[in-house]
């Protein structure tokens, strides 16, 4: 408080000053030269003086309830006006209006009348209308955000006069037309932020003048064309979103280039051609996400010097060959997804180095030979999704030391031998699919103490035996399905008292007893 009253007994000398001198100027016999004092005094009230106008032409041209916002928006003194800042000299250099519910446009607000604006907010708000080229004229502004309006039009050439921006936030419009080269003047910007419009057109290569960008955000729009070369000049940038669009042509190896990325998303575009050898230079990378696109070729082995990597997403390409044995470095991955492409091969024994790992998912490839008894080694793994492959052999025994596992899915592929009693142990399981391979043998005793599984598939096998008495004592199974095997027997005692179960299917045994005479009648 001392240091705050300390403050405006200063700011207030400081004044009196000013006045005193500018006192002292007018009373002097005027000459033929003009003071510089009383000149520059001049100014600044003029500035004052037209500050003021422009903003009260703006604010009579809202809407009545805007204006009701702004009902402390009288007088001739802005400085004590909601939502404005000053500088010493009493002129304008904030405008923070975010989320004040203004409706309107910002035809009729004249920058050119706010020379000395540092700060201009007015996100969250009900604007429309284009964005108006006379931004350009803010020589001074270092922080634009327009963001969560209803703006629309082009993103106007001029604002690369604007030399001194450092974050340019458009986020969230209904901006139209593509991103201006002069985009690239803006020595000084640190983030641009045009996520969530109707962007068109190409990224320009001027990006790659933008030395100090940290922050390039451009997903959910309509980008089309390649993504430049130059964006490896780009060595300050840590965050590349570009995912939503319509990116087209291979991805730049210049990519490679950006040493301080930590995340890169260019998901759900249309990018073709190999993956870049040269991401394993981004030892800064956490977050990669390649996932629905065209992509071809190999997983490159580089991948592995990514040791920062905690989500990889490479699912939905046209990814072929195998699963490289580096994927085994990244020990801090938290998950991978690698499904629906063409990886053939088996899973590498290196998998189980992945102890951080919680979601692994590499259903719908070719993958073949066993499951690695590796896979015991993921004591953290919640999710193991290998449905639609060519996996062989038994389903190793170390899968009972997953003691977090909820969701297992090992369908469709050709696993054989019993299930391994292990399973057991997994107290967690929500989900556990089976079906579709060629298990035999008799289900061991131990499935009943799966008492949190609310769907267990166990069709289309080779199984004999009976099915567990108790599976359905934790009262949570809803989804039962073991048709097309070999199990004889009388149903399981749990199931006739089971209130959470909608969906059985059991045809195709010999099981003592009629199913519906039992349980009534189920959907199949």
């Amino acid at each position: 408080m001392a240091a705050s009253s300390q403050k405006q007994l200063s700011m207030l000398f400081l004044v009196h000053v000013l006045l005193m001198l500018i006192m002292r100027e007018v009373s002097r016999p005027t000459s033929s030269k003009s003071s510089p004092l009383l000149a520059f005094a001049l100014s600044g009230s003029q500035t004052r003086i037209e500050e003021a106008e422009a903003l009260l032409k703006w604010k009579s041209k809202l809407n009545s309830e805007s204006r009701s916002i702004l009902s402390s928006w009288n007088g001739s003194d802005p400085c004590s006006w909601r939502g404005l800042g000053c500088n010493p000299l009493r002129s304008i250099i904030s405008l923070n209006l975010s989320s004040y519910a203004i409706h309107g446009t910002l035809d009729d607000l004249d920058f050119s009348l706010l020379p000395n604006l540092v700060t201009l907010n007015l996100a969250n708000n009900s604007l429309f209308g284009n964005i108006p080229s006379s931004l350009g004229n803010l020589s001074k502004l270092a922080y634009l955000d327009f963001s969560q309006n209803h703006l629309s039009g082009h993103v106007p050439t001029q604002l690369g006069l604007m030399r001194s921006l450092e974050i340019l936030a458009l986020p969230s419009n209904n901006i139209t037309g593509a991103v201006p080269g002069s985009i690239g003047s803006l020595n000084n910007l640190t983030g641009l932020y045009l996520q969530n419009n109707k962007i068109s057109g190409f990224i320009p290569q001027e990006v790659g003048m933008l030395k100090s960008l940290n922050y390039l955000f451009l997903q959910n729009n309509r980008i089309a064309g390649r993504i430049p070369s130059s964006i490896g000049n780009m060595s300050s940038l840590m965050k590349l979103w570009l995912f939503n669009n319509d990116l087209i042509g291979s991805i730049p190896v210049e990519i490679g280039m950006l040493g301080s990325l930590s995340e890169l998303d260019l998901s759900n575009n249309y990018l073709s051609g190999s993956i870049p050898r040269t991401l394993g230079n981004l030892t800064n990378l956490g977050f990669l996400y390649f996932y629905g696109n065209q992509l071809s070729g190999h997983i490159p082995e580089e991948v592995g010097g990514i040791r920062a990597l905690i989500h990889f997403e490479l699912s939905s390409n046209d990814l072929t060959g195998s699963i490289p044995p580096s994927i085994g470095n990244l020990s801090g991955l938290d998950i991978l997804y690698l499904f629906h492409n063409k990886l053939s091969g088996p899973i590498p024994p290196e998998i189980g180095n992945l102890r951080s790992l919680s979601r692994l998912a590499l259903y719908s490839n070719n993958l073949t030979e066993s499951i690695p008894e590796t896979i015991g080694m993921l004591g953290n793994l919640t999710d193991l999704l290998l449905y639609e492959n060519n996996i062989s052999g038994p389903i190793p025994s170390s899968i009972g030391n997953l003691s977090k596992l909820e969701v297992l899915h090992l369908d469709q592929n050709k696993l054989s031998a019993p299930i391994p009693k292990e399973m057991g142990r997994l107290g967690l399981l929500v989900v556990l699919f089976l079906c579709q391979n060629s298990l035999e043998g008799s289900l061991p005793i131990e499935i009943n103490n799966l008492t949190s599984l609310a769907h267990l598939g166990l069709g289309d096998n080779q199984l004999v035996g009976q099915l567990p008495p108790d599976i359905c004592n934790g009262q949570v199974l809803e989804n039962f399905t073991a048709q097309n095997n070999h199990f004889t027997g009388p149903l399981p005692r749990s199931l006739k008292n089971c209130t959470s179960l909608y969906r059985v299917r059991l045809q195709n045994n010999q099981l003592r007893d009629n199913i519906s005479n039992v349980l009534g009648t189920y959907p199949t």
